[in-house]
């Protein structure tokens, strides 16, 4: 016989559930779980679905809402309230029906720690890129490594920009509409519900075209906590994820520190869930899983890569790049020519110049010379693989289309 514990009266009979659209269901009639499986979309692996099993395992549902809907297509995404038996001193919160159970929040049964656990996602903020106090950047891999699935077979292939839009069409955790880096805020109406194939196109025409003199970028938006998923693809190799958010609730750190740990990635304590879920079975790799590479006296080849991804994952910071001016005069050749690749793919003066001063190889001092002197044109390769139909990849400031090339035309190669 299923009772219900002390605090359910309290709980259910504070204003907090009409406050937030949330309906109770009592222990003694509630469903259990279902069967474990996530839908959210997302690629998995054995580890994860097991400890999805292992929270979900004797869990009753004992509460749902309120719902947000998914953009476009008018799926309504239900957030989900749990109670295990075993544990009767405690709710568990997931904030959408596909949650992994590893993602679920446990609270206090009041209606105070309620409302903390939906702060920020219920209801949706309106948000643009400058109330997102919050900015992480972590390192993927090397572009001819990172994985998704195809569009047709499923079966993985290299990142490009065609699969990993069809990808988070079906990841629940970030609304279907991405953008380019020719654009800096969404560009699509949060209202926009249910619309039909036609409208959506129509919505969503030249929407993915990139920048000239901007990282190569593709964007989604969050569905819960709004925030900004971009996939950037610098120097032509190096595959990032930066991500724009406003910093979760204190009662999610705790599960944040439990997903970094089942990732083996260097979350920041405060990336709201809805970004975590997204990056599922993804590497994430910041500074402090380069430091050792970073160290001048070590493998000089591991230096050279490790600074191309320093300089990814610090771009736009010129605080942090600027340490690139210590390595400059670095006696190895590789990591002289990797600096030189960066200060030209970022147009990064001041590092040029850095090189110029330390630079002992006659032929390689001229070319230095001369790209400080006539500049090094932005970057015009087509970083994704994409293809519009006969659109534009790339416009200037002026939204004037600039030719680009793929991997496949005969290009001078600076990898």
């Amino acid at each position: 016989m299923r009772t219900s514990p002390p605090w359910w009266d309290p709980l259910t009979t504070d204003a907090v559930g009409a406050e937030l659209g949330i309906t109770w269901h009592p222990p003694a009639g509630s469903p259990d779980t279902d069967s474990g499986e996530s839908r959210s979309g997302t690629m998995s692996n054995g580890a994860l679905d097991a400890e999805d099993a292992r929270i979900r395992e004797g869990k009753l549902l004992v509460g749902t809402g309120p719902q947000v809907v998914r953009r476009g297509v008018g799926y309504e995404c239900t957030t989900r309230w749990y109670l295990d038996p075993a544990e009767p001193d405690r709710l568990w919160c997931a904030l959408g029906d596909f949650y992994p159970a590893w993602l679920w929040v446990p609270i206090e049964p009041t209606g105070d720690a309620v409302r903390e656990v939906l702060d920020g996602v219920h209801p949706r903020p309106a948000l643009t890129r400058l109330d997102m106090t919050g900015r992480s950047r972590g390192f993927l891999g090397w572009r001819d490594d990172v994985m998704v699935p195809n569009v047709y077979s499923g079966e993985p292939v290299e990142i490009n920009g065609h699969d990993l839009d069809r990808y988070h069409t079906f990841v629940g955790f970030v609304e279907p509409q991405a953008w380019g880096s020719n654009l800096l805020d969404d560009p699509f109406r949060d209202d926009l519900g249910s619309v039909r194939p036609i409208e959506m196109i129509a919505a969503s025409k030249g929407t993915m075209q990139q920048r000239l003199g901007r990282v190569p970028s593709m964007t989604w938006r969050t569905l819960h906590s709004r925030s900004y998923l971009s996939y950037e693809i610098h120097t032509r190799m190096a595959v990032c994820v930066a991500v724009r958010y406003r910093p979760a609730p204190e009662s999610h750190r705790p599960i944040i520190a439990r997903a970094a740990e089942l990732f083996g990635a260097s979350f920041p304590d405060d990336l709201p869930l809805d970004v975590i879920g997204a990056l599922t079975c993804y590497d994430y790799s910041t500074e402090a899983d380069l430091e050792k590479a970073l160290d001048p006296s070590g493998d000089p080849e591991e230096l050279a890569q490790a600074l191309r991804i320093f300089a990814a994952l610090h771009n736009g910071d010129l605080r942090r790049t600027l340490r690139l001016r210590e390595y400059a005069g670095h006696p190895h050749p590789e990591v002289r020519r990797q600096l030189f690749i960066v200060a030209a793919w970022y147009r990064y003066d001041f590092l040029l110049y850095e090189l110029a001063l330390t630079e002992t190889d006659p032929e390689n001092l001229a070319e230095l010379e001369n790209l400080i002197q006539r500049g090094a044109g932005p970057d015009t390769f087509n970083a994704f693989g994409d293809y519009f139909g006969g659109e534009p990849l790339i416009v200037d400031g002026d939204g004037n289309p600039v030719e680009a090339w793929d991997d496949d035309e005969e290009e001078e190669d600076d990898e």
